[in-house]
């Protein structure tokens, strides 16, 4: 009998240490689980108006880390265009973005957009694509030269766009700014003003195909404006970090032959003090093969996407440390 009550308390003591053990257990395992949920990490992409080819291909990206890199959230920010991305950065309002070329060159010297406005900290992730731009009328207006604008209302795109910034220096290089009635509408402001006959053309910047300009075309005959030879070589000339474009038969339907314009490169910059591994691990989920398809599926301009050192070097734009490990270890 005795015998029994001993084995009885001892399993009574058993049972009663199991359940301390269990319930000791639980308060250490809520707050690992709670850091857990802490540790991630959110950050915003700076890039175009809704009906901008960057808003596009900055939403593929924002959806290809933030389901492929665990601890990453990566959202998408709509702004005016890419003067306006790097000022956001240079004021801590956004983490990254796109960027012109000819916006990152001017950003780190204090020149153009940038004047008495110097910012150190930009700097370089990737080359994304090159762009064009896009001189836009439509059949009904009789356009079809650079000089038929003269005297003619001309939209370049809303102000702090790198559109309107690339536009506008063109045209005062080639000599057509004073002769033209400047208008700095939205873009989609800019093409429901030339279906409605308040404008007589607009300027936009974009990969081929411009979404906007694909649904402009898709009720009324739209008209591209080519770049003659001279005028692309005197604003060539003058400012070496953009680029000639052509655009291809089949860009948009409206087309029966190629249109010469001229284009800039579209790059990834970001902060000096965004993370390393951040950076690191997002081009790593990019450039893979997996990261390339999603992209190239969002937008063709992926396809364009390169590490782009020379070009950052010729304007003397420092590479990101993230980058600097990445291309280090995929040469």
């Amino acid at each position: 009998m005795k015998k029994r009550m001993l084995l009885f308390i001892v399993f009574a003591l058993l049972v009663s240490l199991s359940l301390v053990g269990c319930s000791s257990e639980t308060p250490k395992d809520e707050p690992q689980a709670q850091e857990k949920k802490q540790e991630k990490q959110y950050f915003s992409f700076a890039s175009s108006g809704q009906g901008g080819t960057f808003y596009v291909a900055a939403s593929g990206i924002a959806g290809l880390v933030s389901g492929e890199v665990d601890g990453l959230e990566v959202t998408a920010e709509v702004t005016k265009g890419v003067v306006e991305n790097v000022r956001l950065m240079a004021s801590n309002q956004t983490d990254m973005g796109f960027s012109y070329g000819s916006t990152a060159y001017e950003a780190i010297r204090g020149e153009g957009d940038f004047a008495n406005n110097k910012y150190e900290g930009l700097r370089a992730v990737a080359n994304i694509h090159d762009g064009a731009l896009n001189f836009v009328t439509l059949k009904k207006t009789g356009i079809t030269t650079l000089d038929d604008l003269k005297g003619k209302k001309v939209s370049i795109g809303p102000k702090g766009s790198g559109s309107a910034a690339v536009a506008e220096d063109f045209l005062k290089i080639v000599g057509l700014f004073d002769d033209i009635e400047i208008s700095y509408l939205s873009f989609s402001d800019s093409a429901s003003s030339l279906r409605d006959g308040h404008l007589d053309a607009f300027i936009i910047g974009g990969n081929t195909p411009v979404p906007a300009l694909i649904e402009l075309e898709s009720t009324h005959d739209m008209v591209l404006l080519p770049v003659d030879d001279a005028r692309r070589k005197t604003f060539l000339d003058a400012r070496p970090y953009h680029v000639e474009y052509t655009i291809p038969v089949g860009g948009y339907k409206s087309l029966q032959e190629p249109v010469k314009t001229v284009g800039y490169t579209v790059i990834w910059v970001a902060r000096d003090d965004i993370p390393e591994e951040v950076i690191y691990k997002m081009l790593k989920v990019m450039f893979s093969e997996k990261g390339r398809g999603y992209l190239e599926n969002t937008q063709a301009a992926f396809k364009e996407m390169s590490p782009g050192i020379e070009r950052f070097e010729k304007i003397n734009l420092e590479l990101h440390p993230g980058a600097k490990k990445f291309y280090s270890e995929n040469k």
